[in-house]
């Protein structure tokens, strides 16, 4: 079972689950494709193996229909036995070990994910409630201002302490901007018009002015006061519960790459609430503000890990967390380099197996050697009718061999004697058979009233004849012979007289047809049939009628009464088409019988082609 296990995986097993694989769930990559193939080849090969080691356990009943005629040796037996005893519970430990193997990974793997996640949430939260605090707190300066600072010194003083600002406006409660820092950026701008400096349509000016609350928006490229990706962070401005306006400032993106370089085969993904990229590691190729596709991977690759594809291109096998503001931050793993740890597990748990199973198989195979071998001594001797040896013949002799070369040497001296006493009734007895064989040979075709062929011996006959003759294109004519009313004769004169009649007919045809050529049977009660080959039909014809008018003339006393009877014939010959064959010409005679009991009997229908 085991090798057979092993060749159906060779040849089917891995090439099916191969073509499963590659169309039906479209896996692309070849470590993962070689991990299924050599696990499900695993799987097979335990199932298979603890399959076999379960039939030690199974009640004789359950398969004894199922036992061979030629049972293996026992040599096989004990080989196939050791084997599963030894490379089975390897295989078991190699599995578990290399589970435990896989889920110590695993986990591994998961714990630096979560650490590194936790560390760049807590990073970016941090970064946008520092800043949100000191956005806070200089509203909070501009709503007392009680030091008589202008507005736009105590800006340019944030901008300063707080270097993650790029700018800072102050708009009135119309949302126009009313002063900005720095003043390089927003000193033309405030020379416009009011109409050209509303902001009223931004988010951070209406979702502050409506509720009243800090807001922090999602990252969006800058219009007006630069092009750079920003995050605006804005606080109403409300005096005597009167709103005035906001502060607003627009803070760059927290430097994730201090982070992200800190070593490892790892790659960053910060993205907002809409999936655009707020940080991407550079081997991700992905650009601030880009809109990325992420995908969670239907195909499970790992026990505790979960994989995404990427813009429907790479796999990662990946931990988020998201922030308090809707980002959402991505850890992702090279997805490959999980499965090549599995693939090099299970490669070496292979190996491991195959070197196991060697070393077992050689150890088994010496093992059953040593068990056997003395039988197989002690079973040459036997059958060879060599004396049995009266010592061991092995080192690895034991006490139940020792028993049964006891054993072997009174049955040899037993069998020597009862041959010698079958030898002579066997001769007897074959002469006896020899002489029954014969007469059973006649009785299964000869007829036992008349000593004429009986039907089944008949046909036999013509069926090695009559194709021989119409090959040879000779003469054949099929008679069929039928006594009349032989029914009255039996009814008035008993049925020992009619079997006296059958037994006259039967020797007065023989008389007639008496060729090598000639070939007469009783198909059953007053029936006879005649094959007649060779010379002229007109010479046939002559022969059936001599045999009608012998018959007619014929007188069987019985028991002092003197019995005639007379005899009708149907004859059919074939001369010149020898295509006929054997069952068709018998029903054509039977009809022409016919005819000579209608014409009223005692007669012969003779016809030919």
């Amino acid at each position: 079972m085991i090798i057979a296990d092993m060749m159906f995986w060779a040849v089917l097993g891995i090439p099916i689950t191969f073509t499963t694989l590659l169309f039906v769930y479209d896996i692309n990559s070849s470590d993962f494709t070689q991990v299924i193939l050599i696990k499900q080849a695993l799987n097979g090969l335990l199932s298979v193996s603890l399959a076999t080691m379960l039939r030690a356990f199974i009640p004789y009943t359950w398969y004894y229909s199922q036992i061979s005629a030629n049972p293996p040796k026992l040599s096989k037996r004990i080989f196939e036995l050791c084997l599963i005893s030894i490379a089975i519970p390897s295989l078991i430990v190699m599995l578990v070990l290399s589970d435990n193997s896989a889920d110590k990974l695993e986990k591994q793997l998961l714990n630096e994910l979560d650490i590194r996640a936790e560390h760049l949430r807590e990073r970016a939260e941090n970064y946008q409630l520092f800043h949100r605090k000191a956005v806070e707190s200089l509203a909070d300066t501009l709503q007392k201002n009680s030091s008589g600072d202008s507005e736009h010194e105590l800006m340019s003083r944030w901008v300063e302490r707080y270097p993650g600002f790029i700018t800072m406006i102050l708009t009135n409660h119309q949302g126009v901007v009313i002063n900005g820092v720095p003043s390089q950026s927003f000193e033309k701008l405030l020379q416009r018009p009011p109409s050209d400096r509303k902001v009223n349509d931004r988010d951070y000016f209406k979702v502050a002015r409506d509720s009243g609350q800090p807001f922090v928006s999602d990252v969006f490229r800058g219009r007006g006061f630069g092009n750079d990706p920003i995050i605006a962070v804005s606080v109403p401005i409300i005096r005597d519960n009167t709103f005035y306006g906001i502060v607003e400032g627009s803070l760059n993106l927290p430097k994730f790459e201090t982070i992200d370089n800190l070593g490892g085969m790892d790659s960053l993904l910060v993205v907002d609430s809409s999936e655009q990229v707020i940080y991407g590691s550079h081997d991700l190729q992905l650009a601030p503000l880009d809109t990325v596709t992420i995908e969670e991977n239907s195909q499970s690759y790992s026990n505790a890990i979960k994989s995404l594809t990427l813009n429907n291109d790479k796999v990662y096998n990946y931990k988020t967390v998201e922030t308090s503001n809707g980002w959402h931050i991505y850890i992702l793993s090279p997805f490959d380099e999980l499965l090549v740890a599995y693939r090099n597990s299970f490669y070496a748990l292979l190996i491991g197996i195959m070197v196991v199973s060697l070393i077992a198989s050689r150890i088994a195979h010496k093992f059953s050697q040593h068990i056997t071998r003395p039988l197989e001594r002690l079973v040459t001797y036997f059958s060879s009718n060599k004396i049995v040896p009266a010592k061991p013949a092995s080192y690895f002799s034991s006490q139940e061999i020792e028993t049964v070369r006891s054993q072997l040497q009174q049955a040899q001296r037993v069998m020597i004697d009862f041959q010698e006493q079958l030898k002579a009734k066997v001769d007897s007895k074959t002469e006896e058979l020899v002489v029954l064989n014969a007469e059973l040979e006649k009785l299964s075709s000869h007829d036992p009233l008349t000593g004429l062929l009986n039907r089944r011996g008949f046909e036999q006959v013509v069926d090695t004849v009559f194709p021989l003759a119409c090959r040879n294109q000779s003469n054949v004519t099929l008679a069929i012979m039928d006594l009349d009313h032989f029914k009255h004769i039996n009814d008035k004169f008993g049925h020992n007289a009619g079997d006296a009649c059958l037994i006259t007919v039967a020797q007065t045809i023989e008389e007639v047809l008496q060729r090598d050529s000639d070939y007469v049977g009783r198909f059953g009660g007053e029936e006879f049939v005649a094959l007649i080959i060779g010379e002229s039909v007109e010479q046939h014809s002559h022969l059936l009628q001599s045999v009608r008018r012998m018959i007619e003339e014929l007188t069987v006393e019985y028991e002092g009464d003197d019995i005639q009877f007379t005899i009708s014939i149907g004859a059919y010959s074939l001369t010149n088409q020898f295509d006929m064959n054997y069952d068709k010409m018998l029903c054509t005679a039977d009809k022409l019988l016919y005819e000579s009991k209608e014409s009223g009997r005692n007669r012969m229908t003779h016809k030919s082609q």
